[in-house]
């Protein structure tokens, strides 16, 4: 069981996350709010040797750095919010789950015993193929600030030259595609051994029963609906790595 100290620590933590956050509203250039809420959330994944904290820390880490940048709340939403507003509310959001995730820690322990502590450069090579590109070079921006080697693709065509040069450990694909479809280019990776067993997640407006099932059909192993919130995809993406 942890130790009251280390709750304290976090909790500590998150209240200093919080004050830097409600007392920068963003949108501009910020090194030094970066640094500063990089460090405390650097320490919090130190201090807590959960996994949930830690994807919760890496999401707040990753949406600071666009938050306090001069341009990378463009493209950014979050439901009805736009741009700064809706990385200030995934940020905030992050910034609670990590709270109500130590609440669960201190009154209910895992039973089993935690992963070793994610490292803040991972080695998994992603592509991104997604014909909107604002919201690819959004999440290539956040991807990257959590330490993932991301290559971007805009069109289909694109996208199977790129996993066949790149050999990528993930693709997170798109289904509507200009030239083509997301269904079609998994079909092709899955005829040519070299890209079979890439892990294929497929992020889609496309979302009720019949489309999921022809995309589980065609390879996709996750299938995700826009909008999708980053910090649920970070949890996937960190369970992937293990």
């Amino acid at each position: 069981m942890k130790m009251p100290r280390q709750f304290d620590e976090a909790r500590a933590l998150y209240a200093a996350l919080m004050a830097a956050l409600v007392a920068n509203p963003g949108g501009k250039n910020d090194p030094d709010t970066v640094a500063r809420i990089t460090s405390l959330c650097e320490a919090a994944v130190n201090a807590v040797n959960d996994l949930e904290c830690r994807v919760a820390m890496r999401g707040v880490q990753a949406y600071a750095a666009l938050l306090y940048s001069d341009d990378g709340h463009e493209g950014v939403q979050a439901g009805s919010l736009r741009g700064v507003d809706a990385l200030r509310f995934q940020a905030l959001n992050a910034l609670a789950a990590f709270r109500g995730r130590l609440n669960v820690l201190e009154t209910r322990p895992p039973s089993a015993p935690e992963l070793p502590a994610l490292e803040s450069k991972k080695r998994q090579r992603i592509v991104v193929v997604e014909d909107n590109r604002d919201s690819a070079d959004s999440l290539q921006k956040l991807l990257e600030l959590c330490g993932y080697n991301v290559t971007v693709a805009y069109s289909g065509q694109e996208g199977l030259a790129v996993i066949r040069r790149t050999r990528p450990d993930i693709v997170l694909c798109d289904i509507g595609l200009p030239d083509t479809d997301g269904l079609t280019l998994a079909r092709e990776m899955q005829k040519d051994p070299a890209t079979a067993s890439v892990r294929l997640i497929a992020v889609t407006a496309y979302g009720n029963d019949d489309d999921q099932a022809r995309s589980r059909e065609c390879g996709f192993q996750l299938h995700l609906v826009k909008p999708v919130d980053p910090e649920v995809l970070l949890q996937k993406l960190a369970e992937t790595a293990h």
